[in-house]
């Protein structure tokens, strides 16, 4: 196996060569994300721009694994805290999945992890991210309808509803 860089910005596009077949590998960040859920079972979603589709998007609260030696679920209270000024200690939150997202040209991993916290303990207006316009806690029949209607195309959010579809009665 022979990897060629062919574009190093904050991606990385490399050419692969596995016997004679070339193949294109994107190295980039694998990432955390989490399910954040209240004593009503509503769930909390951010909104933010997306470039790549030129829209802002309803998700869960995510970040990269982008700092040299931070551990997975420091990087998840870190962007937690970033993301919905919510703070949450490494030992509240539960592991619930991790995924190959785009596993066709990238290796990456999404960490995927619960937590409940209280209703109140999210304000909007205390959200400092850049990205982050701001964020509603969302009831699970409403959930359910934004993915059914496309309002919601996320894969890591869409993957947290069909985890909340499989424990919420």
């Amino acid at each position: 196996m022979e990897d060629t860089c062919i574009y190093d910005g904050w991606l990385k596009l490399y050419k692969r060569n596995i016997n004679g077949k070339n193949y294109e590998v994107v190295k980039n960040h694998s990432a955390v994300s989490a399910i954040v859920i209240n004593e009503f079972d509503e769930i909390l979603l951010v909104k933010q721009f997306r470039p790549s589709i030129m829209k802002e998007t309803l998700e869960i609260p995510a970040g990269l694994l982008d700092i040299e030696g931070e551990g997975i679920e420091e990087c998840l209270v870190r962007e937690l805290k970033e993301e919905t000024a919510l703070d949450i200690k490494k030992e509240e939150v539960e592991k619930i999945v991790s995924y190959k997202p785009i596993l066709g040209f990238s290796a990456s991993t999404m960490y995927m992890f619960k937590v409940k916290v209280s209703k109140n303990a999210f304000n909007s207006e205390r959200i400092e991210d850049v990205d982050v316009t701001e964020g509603a806690w969302v009831p699970f029949k409403k959930f359910e309808n934004m993915i059914m209607h496309e309002k919601i195309v996320d894969d890591k959010t869409i993957m947290a509803y069909f985890y909340l579809k499989s424990i919420v009665k």
